[in-house]
């Protein structure tokens, strides 16, 4: 290009004799061939401006410039009726000034991200070289390359792809940026919109949910903090990584230092003191609902999507029953706070540590580390009603105040179910031929090395039958009345002999009780069997469904049932499939299960639930109490909602001895009960059609006989009879026969003799002396009717049966007994005689 050099080269001399004189180097090969590269890569970065950078850059003076200041609309949230609950932002943000944030904030900020900020003009040529050669010399990627306003064109446009392109992008609109808005302006938006971890969007939310402060008053150590979370706020954040946040915020002090915003001596003492948070939620406005209902909206929609906002949220809530469930969780535990000896904290003395602590807080002015915000520690409940027929949530109650505890306790927390869980076990054994209510159980002693609750000695205790001095009949029980009185230690043998196979729980029976709704693992020991497994509210909730449905549940619970944006275009709908019911157990065994929690409900554990104020509606319910009153449980439902409630301490103690849950949550779930009757009726249940409807006699558990009276004594002191039987529903094929022999009549004479004079007007009935000398005799079914018209006695219909008759149609003749000829008083001695009619003749002929 500038000469060829053709190997020869000038001779010449001096006094050292004849000397070689070399070429110019641009006449040189190399040079030649190192310009030719250049001019090669000069084509090659025009050619890819061309084609690569030139359209990324129109692209970026696409963009809407504006969006920049557009954060979260508030969406509304709409009850079942589409009444107006509350407005939400599904993302947790509060706007604020940049009039209302520190200057040691602005100064750690861009310290730690963007140190030539107020410079340059949104892409940093300099810092970026910078940020190369720190990182590489840290062997740690310690300084991100891109400049605030880069962040904050990423965050507003989307521009997550991790390419060379996105990077272009992002220069070319930051530049943009930094054209339309002031560096003020700039700082503000990045700070209102950018993520701190924890759901916290923007400075303020951040600043609450970290230390219980508005950003206005944050100190230098909890600025350093915050901005040190930028880079990785989930892995950083302090609640959770205490150590790893103040390494970081140690970092930031140090860029500080070095960018000449702070003195040495300040860094190194703020630098000893520790990494204290205080959290606080940033709206007292929310609930526990309305918080379920924007952690599902962000899950439906994803967290990109639903930073938008302005969404119509269609819930499922009942408004005025989830006031009641709220109102009723906070009075009812407040009484029992206020019961003789009560030992732990309330809810009063929390509300006045915190005042102290807020006022100390305060004070401090941020010139002392405040102390650490208190925890509550005062007696927690939740509650939960869902719709039986497609899971619709309708109240949801996570606890006692939402500012102190953000924990939603009805759909979060796994706690011992205690004997809620043990309708389950005989569920499943219902669902088994030979088991059934009448099944008889042994009420007697058990030792606790079969069940090691509590410990492995000792005999098994009777906490399940809610009562203070719990005894055992010593004899045999029906499964049904086990059930109802919440027997620990006939369950536990019914468990032995259905749910446990060598101490293990059966893999059958695990599916089952999955299948029911509870999806919490079981512990593979028999103390599974009262309830020692942990589970979940919402599961309970779930699985309780099936005895009010049938055996029948929703598939799964739902807050949303739609959701349309701000042009009212539909974004969510519930699918059909969602709203199916699936079946969890058979019909029969849900039945047998469900009339024994009716009775559980009204003449067994929960039969207090009167002086509670129950309504006189169908409705069938178990209690739940764990090993040493830790965990309190009432489960129950109508035809139309299932119903849950927990009583218990966040860390499991004993509330206080027998503290039975028919005492604590009971009445929780009676209030909330009977407000639900007022909108969605509770209706009778209907037995299934397939089982077999037997007349049970309640004293010997068998088949009820026209003697299966009890006496009672009326109010003016006299004495009757009543009838002391229920229906059973039995699968088909059952084996059981046997009549009752405890009941043999005796002392129904004054009872039939009124009946006989209520029917007939004639006083006298005669009835034999000695009728008690035929008890042995077992009694025999009636084969024709006794009574014409009302039967009182509801005697067992005899099965009509085929009858021979003639050719005509007229019945067949049958011999009868009768009386002498006529003529002639019959003799008491004599017997009746058989009178046959005579045959025809015969006619023979010859």
């Amino acid at each position: 290009m500038f000469g060829i050099d053709d190997g020869t080269s000038l001779s010449s001399s001096n006094w050292r004799g004849p000397t070689r004189r070399r070429p110019p180097f641009y006449r040189r090969a190399w040079f030649s061939a190192l310009v030719a590269l250049f001019l090669l890569m000069v084509l090659a970065v025009l050619g890819g401006y061309a084609i690569i950078v030139t359209p990324l850059w129109e692209k970026a003076q696409v963009y809407d410039l504006n969006e920049v200041k557009k954060l979260e609309a508030a969406s509304i949230i709409y009850d079942r009726n589409g009444d107006e609950l509350s407005r939400i932002f599904v993302l947790n943000r509060t706007p604020v000034s940049i009039k209302d944030i520190p200057q040691h904030f602005i100064d750690a900020l861009t310290a730690q991200e963007d140190s030539r900020f107020f410079q340059h003009n949104g892409v940093d040529y300099i810092g970026l070289i910078r940020a190369v050669y720190l990182n590489l010399k840290a062997g740690e990627v310690t300084q991100g390359a891109s400049t605030i306003t880069q962040q904050l064109a990423r965050q507003t446009y989307g521009l997550m792809e991790r390419s060379y392109k996105r990077k272009l992008m992002e220069a070319f609109v930051a530049q943009r940026i930094e054209k339309q808005y002031s560096k003020s302006e700039i700082l503000e938006l990045y700070l209102n919109r950018i993520f701190f971890g924890k759901n916290f969007y923007g400075i303020q939310a951040a600043s609450l949910g970290y230390f219980g402060k508005d950003a206005k008053d944050l100190t230098l150590e909890e600025s350093a903090t915050i901005a040190g979370l930028i880079k990785s706020p989930n892995n950083i954040e302090p609640i959770k990584h205490p150590e790893r946040a103040k390494k970081e915020r140690d970092y930031v002090l140090d860029r500080m230092v070095a960018e000449k915003h702070l003195k040495r001596e300040q860094a190194a003492m703020a630098q000893l003191k520790p990494v204290v948070t205080a959290p606080q939620s940033t709206d007292a406005r929310l609930s526990y609902a309305f918080e379920a209902v924007r952690e599902e909206v962000a899950a439906l929609l994803g967290e990109e999507r639903a930073s938008v906002g302005g969404f119509k949220i269609y819930t499922s809530i009942d408004q005025e029953l989830q006031k009641k469930a709220e109102q009723s969780v906070k009075n009812r535990l407040a009484e029992i706070e206020k019961r003789p000896g009560y030992e732990h904290q309330t809810y009063e003395k929390f509300r006045a540590i915190f005042k102290d602590w807020r006022s100390q807080a305060l004070a401090s002015k941020g010139n002392a580390t405040p102390p650490p915000r208190p925890k509550p520690e005062y007696l927690q409940g939740a509650a939960l009603v869902i719709d039986n027929k497609d899971g619709s949530v309708l109240a949801m109650v996570g606890g006692r105040d939402f500012v102190d505890s953000q924990y939603n306790r009805a759909m979060d927390s796994l706690r011992p179910v205690g004997t809620a869980f043990i309708p389950f076990v005989y569920a499943y054994a219902f669902t088994r031929p030979n088991f059934f209510p009448m099944s008889q159980l042994a009420d007697e002693p058990l030792g606790n090395d079969r069940v090691m609750i509590g410990g492995f000695t000792g005999i098994l205790g009777e906490y399940g039958m809610e009562v203070s001095n719990p005894k055992w009949s010593r004899q045999q029980i029906s499964a049904r009345e086990a059930l109802v009185n919440s027997h620990n230690s006939a369950t536990v043998r019914l468990g032995e002999q259905v749910a446990l196979d060598r101490g293990l729980l059966r893999p059958e029976f695990k599916t089952f009780v999955k299948n029911a709704g509870i999806a919490s693992p079981l512990r593979d020991a028999p103390a599974s069997c009262l309830g020692a497994s942990e589970a979940k509210l919402d599961e309970l909730c779930l699985a309780y469904s099936c005895f009010a449905n049938g055996g029948t549940r929703p598939t799964r619970l739902h807050l949303i049932q739609r959701i349309t944006d701000a042009d009212d275009k539909t974004v969510f709908q519930l699918d059909e499939a969602s709203l199916q019911p699936v079946r969890a157990m058979d019909e029969i065994a849900a039945w047998q299960t469900h009339t024994s929690l009716d009775e559980a409900l009204h003449r067994g554990t929960g039969a207090v639930s009167r002086e509670y104020g129950l309504g006189e509606f169908p409705a069938a319910g178990k209690t739940g109490t764990h090993h040493e009153f830790k965990d309190l449980w009432f489960m129950g439902y109508t035809s139309a909602v299932t119903c849950g409630v927990w009583v218990g301490f966040d860390k499991q103690k004993t509330v206080f001895p027998e503290a039975f849950s028919n005492k604590l949550a009971l009445p929780v779930w009676t209030d909330i009960i009977n407000a639900s009757t007022k909108g969605h009726t509770a209706q009778d249940f209907n037995p299934p059609e397939s089982a077999e409807k037997v007349e049970i006699c309640r004293v010997s558990g068998l088949r009820a006989t026209d003697f299966c009276y009890e006496k009672i004594k009326s109010p003016d002191g006299t004495s009757k009879s009543v009838r002391n039987t229920y229906f059973e529903y039995l699968r088909p094929g059952t084996s059981f026969s046997a009549s009752c022999n405890l009941h043999t009549g005796e002392g129904l004479s004054a009872d039939i003799v009124a009946f006989h004079q209520g029917m007939s007007q004639v006083g006298e009935t005669i009835l034999p002396a000695d009728l008690h000398r035929f008890a042995h005799i077992e009694p025999v079914h009636i084969q024709g009717p006794i009574i014409i018209g009302s039967d009182p006695y509801n005697s067992e219909r005899p099965v009509l049966r085929a009858r021979p008759v003639n050719d005509d149609g007229s019945p067949i003749r049958r011999a009868v007994p009768v009386g002498p000829e006529e003529g002639g008083d019959p003799s008491p001695a004599e017997k009746p005689v058989i009178k046959l009619q005579p045959p025809p003749r015969l006619k023979i002929e010859l």
